[in-house]
């Protein structure tokens, strides 16, 4: 997968600043070349304050020099903060997302190339001749100007970045996205993709022996390259089944795929370059992955030593608002044909009832004598419920009821059980079930 390889280089952190560094290391020759086409072509008429010279020159990039490791320094200093900051009160999960964060590795790239860029000129100036004058402090002055601009930038960014409501709202987007990207709208799927193969037919094909395929490599499945996968399984004629769901762990020598060939021995290499495998999961294709960072957010916010339930309230309401988007999607069959409609790849399959369980299985444990907690499972359920087709409103309902059986009833109060039964049957008018709507006891 040169694709995923490239993306994966593209996502690290030292990517952004060793291309803005490469960037300034050419920008300060050009400016040095520009520098001496001025001077002696005289090619174009500039002020005198354009210009200065040598003992001059080498000040002011000696200055920005050691300023701009200054300014460097502190920045990775901030990071190091929000890093711990995420750390101790977040999760560990979450600091993926503000190390990937674009505008942060832009920022060091800039600070980066600027120590770079005034360390050339200052190199190729005092390697010139010193009783002429330059225009290329100008230049290394206005960098300077800019790199300020973006150190209060930064500044402003890494403020608004520490802030858990900000947090919860980015993680949600990414799983937002994630689901838009694996998953059609009803309205945009067709027949033929809602279509799937009859049972008999998976089933007898489960029933013939297969040939295994182990991995070379241990860690994370993040990718997996279906349309690929079902280009090597057409040219050569043979069905395969991947024995591994996205974000489950795989180690070497773990058999992660399975095939069927009446003939032909697929190239192994080929099959295992379709997938990607990391040290840590990603959200490119894992939606669970960015389930279970809302969760683990929540789950810290309502330990004993945080003891925040208003955060872990955020992260049910974010939580809701996936299982909705999730309701509109057509999550299809773990199945996969060619262009004429042979069946060529098989996956694990994917329920909503899963994404359901993972969502809040942890919470409701955890959360179990939480009044309010309890309240705002029920509503984000309500919250999935809504504006949803009715196939799934069976199943929020049943997990509704898994729900309130996690919680003891005689440790609630009497205003409590007239809350907690107020939520109760807004779901049950939401999923269609008012006739099994039953108020919550304390007996």
């Amino acid at each position: 997968m040169e694709h995923n390889k490239f993306k994966l280089i593209q996502s690290s952190f030292w990517f952004i600043p060793t291309f803005y560094g490469l960037g300034a290391f050419i920008a300060a020759i050009l400016t040095l070349l520009f520098d001496q086409y001025i001077i002696r072509g005289n090619a174009i008429i500039l002020p005198y304050f354009f210009f200065a010279s040598y003992d001059t020159s080498v000040t002011i990039l000696s200055t920005l020099v050691s300023s701009m490791l200054t300014m460097t320094t502190i920045t990775f200093s901030t990071i190091m903060v929000v890093l711990t900051t995420y750390l101790s009160n977040f999760s560990p999960r979450t600091l993926q997302n503000f190390i990937t964060d674009r505008i942060t590795k832009r920022v060091l790239g800039i600070f980066v190339g600027g120590v770079i860029y005034f360390i050339i000129l200052l190199l190729l100036i005092e390697q010139s001749n010193q009783d002429t004058v330059y225009i290329a402090p100008v230049f290394a002055v206005l960098y300077a100007i800019i790199c300020v601009a973006y150190f209060v930038f930064f500044i402003h960014h890494v403020s608004n970045w520490i802030l858990v409501g900000n947090l919860i709202q980015h993680i949600t987007s990414n799983t937002l996205k994630t689901i838009d990207r694996a998953f059609l709208d009803f309205e945009e799927a067709n027949e033929g993709d809602i279509a799937s193969w009859d049972s008999w037919e998976l089933d007898e094909i489960k029933m013939k022996s297969a040939t295994t395929i182990r991995s070379s490599k241990s860690g994370y499945l993040q990718n997996v390259d279906i349309p690929n996968l079902i280009k090597l399984a057409t040219n050569q004629d043979f069905i395969i089944r991947l024995e591994k769901d996205i974000g489950e762990f795989v180690d070497e020598g773990t058999v992660i795929f399975s095939y069927w060939s009446t003939s032909a021995v697929p190239d192994s290499s080929k099959l295992l370059n379709t997938l990607s495998l990391g040290t840590e999961r990603t959200t490119d294709q894992d939606i669970e992955y960015g389930i279970q960072k809302l969760v683990e957010i929540a789950l810290r916010a309502i330990s004993p030593g945080i003891n925040d339930p208003n955060t872990a309230i955020n992260c049910i309401n974010r939580l809701g608002k996936v299982l909705s988007r999730l309701g509109q999607k057509h999550i299809p069959q773990p199945i996969y044909h060619d262009t004429k409609k042979n069946l060529r790849v098989i996956t694990e399959p994917v329920t909503y009832s899963k994404y359901l369980y993972k969502s809040f299985y942890q919470i409701r444990h955890y959360a179990r004598e939480d009044v309010s907690v309890l309240a705002s499972i029920l509503q984000s359920l309500e919250i999935a419920a809504d504006g949803n087709k009715h196939d799934i409103h069976e199943t929020i309902w049943e997990f509704g009821q898994f729900v309130i059986r996690g919680f003891d009833p005689k440790v609630l109060d009497e205003f409590d059980h007239r809350y907690i039964n107020e939520k109760l049957e807004n779901l049950a008018k939401a999923t269609g079930f008012q006739d099994a709507y039953q108020p919550l006891s304390r007996e």
